[in-house]
């Protein structure tokens, strides 16, 4: 069992990954905006959106020395949905993870929609819950403290591969948004 701290665990996509975690028998403590500055778990999940990422670790990034931070931002042009908002040859992932240089930053669940990390299926099928960092040892706390979610839990390798999975979030809202998928729709790897 592993403790999550879950900023923005009330949106959305927070709150399915805080139902997630529980059902997997973790303990979950979700912040809002009042965030008090209490001792934060070992595993701490920023379920923000991308324009609110940068204020939050710069307010609150000396908490997270010492711990797992998932970064799960999609940072898109919600303006028109053609480009990311991060510089080439970058993610938001990687620049979170320079602004936190004590903490192991992992990207995971930006790839994932509401109502597939809610049944951790898509169509009949495990969802596929992605996860890039540095961090080997990160990685398997995570998929530890997911063992028992039903999803298929996938490390495809470096934070550098953050890129990628930003760049898969994009098509993934794109093909949402022109209705060709659903919420318990996505990427599924069998």
């Amino acid at each position: 069992m592993a403790k999550i701290s879950i900023f923005g665990g009330k949106g959305m996509i927070g709150a399915e990954i805080a139902k997630l975690f529980e059902r997997c028998g973790n303990e979950v403590d979700i912040i809002g905006r009042d965030y008090d500055g209490h001792e934060l778990g070992d595993i701490i999940v920023l379920a923000v959106k991308f324009p609110d990422l940068a204020p939050l670790v710069e307010t609150h990034g000396t908490h997270f020395a010492g711990k797992i931070v998932i970064d799960i931002a999609n940072p898109i042009s919600f303006a028109n949905l053609d480009s990311l908002l991060v510089p080439q040859g970058t993610s938001s992932a990687e620049i979170v993870a320079e602004k936190l240089p004590n903490s192991q930053v992992v990207k995971g669940f930006n790839i994932n929609f509401s109502d597939s990390l809610a049944s951790c299926q898509v169509k009949g099928n495990p969802a596929s819950l992605l996860f890039a960092s540095d961090s080997e040892e990160a990685k398997q706390r995570i998929f530890t403290a997911l063992a028992n979610s039903g999803a298929k839990l996938v490390d495809v390798g470096k934070l550098q591969k953050a890129r990628l999975l930003e760049n898969a979030g994009l098509l993934l809202i794109n093909l949402a948004v022109s209705g060709q998928i659903q919420r318990n729709g996505g990427l599924v790897i069998l």
